[in-house]
């Protein structure tokens, strides 16, 4: 069944409400070695650097929960 453009417009909401786009400038030469890695791989360049900063949040919110934690027992 095809999407509504009701839903269609609800998505874009959410998605306005919710998401946010990073971006970063790097060299040419380091794009393309980096599109290379990932082609070679067998996933997308924007599968990868969501996959890099989601694995930092989590060592990040390991962290400070750790840190909320150490001051609860004080």
């Amino acid at each position: 069944m095809p999407v509504s453009e009701k839903q269609k417009g609800y998505a874009r909401k959410w998605d306005k409400d919710n998401m946010r786009t990073l971006g970063t400038r790097v060299r040419t030469q380091d794009a393309e070695d980096f599109k290379a890695w990932c082609a070679m791989r067998g996933v997308s360049t924007t599968s990868e650097i969501k996959r890099f900063v989601m694995s930092e949040l989590e060592k990040y919110n390991a962290v400070m929960e750790k840190q909320h934690n150490d001051n609860k027992s004080e």
